[in-house]
């Protein structure tokens, strides 16, 4: 197995990579433990952005062909963060090598490929970390333990939703994001990826579901101010109905044309005995009722979660958390897993069972009927 002195760092995609090299940086300020990380080399399409990334993050050098970058002997960690039809492509080739893997969600761009990716690694008795940075709330994990001490008993009912108003506007481009070749759906496959593994991770994997999706701009600009338009097939709603193992219900629902939201993210969870919800719009709070509590006394408690992250030392638990530090933590585990040898969680396994809510949706969505939710 390889040791690792200093966290040698190749960069495969340099969108929302960008996000990932930030945390990466940042890792080490919050746990000093973490070995020195050099950023050694980014992959991008374009020499471009190959640039911007060494100006930009302090790269030592780009390159437009990621091959070149899995096949170097100074780099040993890759962080893989393409459009999503590029996913089995390089992650298949990344497994292929010794280096550790984070790769961005989904996993894949269809169930079909995320079933080889993991099959893959089971082969070469490989495995990776896959970014659901919502579990790195420390709001996140504490209703973990909540809901695993049968504070909130059965579960009942359930909620999480995701909105954006990245494309209200129908003079923006889409992109790759408007085309289910690739991007394997619209929210389903970009947006719904985070709430869905917050589902599986807190209360388990739905059995059945159905689904409603939409599009409601059909058409957009090829590239901005372009008068050439290019036909939009990925989806800016969806709304999924989801049933538990045990009768539990509840909806996953995405949309990125939603007026009036940021990045509002939230999720409910009913139970016989209790409930929680959380949002990241107050990420520090986790609020929390039980029918244990008096009758008078039976309203929503407000837990104080903060910056609860064991082991940072910066900065006090009680200054309020952000977004990025989610991401910033998920990368430290990563880290931390890699250099001690331990299992990723979440790895590539639990990227496939979410990738099989997000196939059965569409599948719902297209059919109008209940559909089984696949598993290994």
């Amino acid at each position: 197995m390889p040791e690792y002195d200093r966290f040698r760092i190749g960069l495969i995609g340099y969108g929302i990579g960008k996000l990932h090299t930030a945390a990466i940086r940042s890792a080490g300020l919050y746990y000093p433990e973490l070995p020195p990380v050099d950023l050694v080399a980014v992959a991008t399409t374009s020499e471009k952005s190959g640039k911007a990334a060494v100006e930009q993050y302090g790269f030592q050098r780009y390159t437009t062909d990621y091959r070149e970058l899995l096949n170097s002997d100074d780099i040993n960690a890759v962080i893989i963060a393409p459009p999503h039809h590029l996913h089995r492509e390089m992650l298949l080739a990344a497994l292929q090598t010794d280096k550790a893997i984070y790769a961005d969600k989904p996993l894949a761009n269809n169930l079909a490929e995320a079933r080889e990716i993991v099959a893959e690694a089971r082969k070469r008795n490989r495995n990776g970390q896959i970014c659901f940075n919502l579990r790195h709330s420390p709001a996140m994990a504490y209703a973990k333990k909540v809901i695993e001490a049968g504070r909130i008993g059965d579960i009942y009912a359930f909620r999480a939703v995701y909105y954006r108003p990245s494309y209200i506007d129908p003079e923006k481009p889409l992109r790759w994001k408007g085309s289910m070749k690739t991007s394997g759906g619209g929210v389903s496959n970009d947006l719904v990826p985070h709430i869905a593994d917050l589902v599986l991770w807190l209360i388990g994997k739905p059995a059945r579901l159905t689904a409603q999706a939409r599009t409601f701009i059909k058409e957009r600009p090829v590239a901005k101010g372009s008068a050439e338009r290019t036909p939009i097939d990925t989806d800016d709603h969806i709304i999924i109905q989801a049933e538990l193992p045990d009768g539990g219900i509840g909806t996953i629902e995405s949309g990125r044309l939603i007026t009036g939201s940021i990045n509002d993210i939230s999720i409910e969870i009913y139970g016989s005995e209790g409930s929680l919800r959380w949002s990241v719009t107050n990420p520090n709070y986790l609020y929390l009722a039980e029918k244990r509590m008096p009758s008078d006394e039976r309203g929503w408690l407000a837990i104080p979660t903060f910056q609860n992250y064991p082991g940072a030392i910066v900065p006090g638990a009680d200054i309020p958390v952000g977004e990025m530090r989610f991401y910033i933590d998920s990368m430290a585990q990563f880290i931390r897993k890699t250099v001690n040898h331990e299992p990723y969680d979440p790895d590539f396994v639990q990227g496939f069972h979410v990738q099989s809510v997000i196939e059965a949706a569409l599948k719902a969505a297209q059919t109008g009927t209940r559909v089984e939710v696949e598993n290994e």
